[in-house]
């Protein structure tokens, strides 16, 4: 054999079994990091927030547990239904379906008719993960959106007369000021006798006081 041809026939063996290496070396990092994903996605889908995730043609590829919760359809649902994100985040039959896409406050309609307030924050980029184009987090807050619209807050400057005690409201009329704290608050009221007003009331049975 021509030593030529021999020389370069060694040279692509050894190139061949560089390469052999390498490609096993590349498999092994790919096993590592396929586990590190299903650990990662494993911790993702026992985390008390809501966790979702879209790949390039906005379709759902993951969601956690929570995600089920809040929503109200269970994993088999979801992953049944193409447009399960548009029938969650279109509020009413007008409405234009819309994905929250940036940190804030949306709302969607779960699977019992009731509307959700999640606050969202997108963090696609912390980390990102092949498949994954864009992935949320958000805290459902529609108790706490509730019981602040139950609340009634007293706040301000208050015209009361210096008299009677009654307060000016803001259409001008003046109210008994059990009456407006009652309506502009949470608060009721019961009614007793403070001992100053019983002893001017009835002064016959305080005759002993000294």
């Amino acid at each position: 054999m021509d030593p030529n041809i021999q020389e370069l026939t060694d040279r692509l063996r050894e190139k061949e079994a560089l390469l052999s290496q390498e490609i096993e070396k590349r498999k092994v990092i790919e096993k590592k990091l396929d586990k590190t994903r299903e650990t990662l996605k494993q911790a993702l889908r026992e985390m008390p927030v809501i966790i979702y995730v879209t790949d390039d043609d906005g379709s759902l590829v993951f969601f956690n547990r929570e995600f089920e919760r809040t929503s109200g359809y269970d994993a088999e649902d979801l992953a049944d239904n193409p447009e399960i994100l548009q029938l969650l985040f279109q509020i009413d039959e007008h409405d234009v379906p819309v994905e929250p896409e940036a940190s804030g406050e949306w709302s969607f309609r779960s699977k019992d008719g009731s509307e959700k307030v999640v606050y969202w924050s997108s963090i696609s980029e912390y980390p990102p993960i092949p498949g994954w184009k864009s992935w949320k987090v958000g805290v459902d807050i529609s108790e706490l959106k509730a019981a602040q619209a139950k609340v009634k807050v007293l706040s301000g400057l208050l015209p009361i007369c210096a008299n009677c005690k009654k307060i000016r409201d803001d259409r001008g009329y003046w109210n008994q000021i059990e009456g407006y704290i009652r309506d502009h608050s949470e608060a009721e009221f019961s009614h007793g006798i403070c001992p100053t007003c019983a002893r001017k009331l009835y002064p016959g049975l305080f005759k002993d006081d000294k």
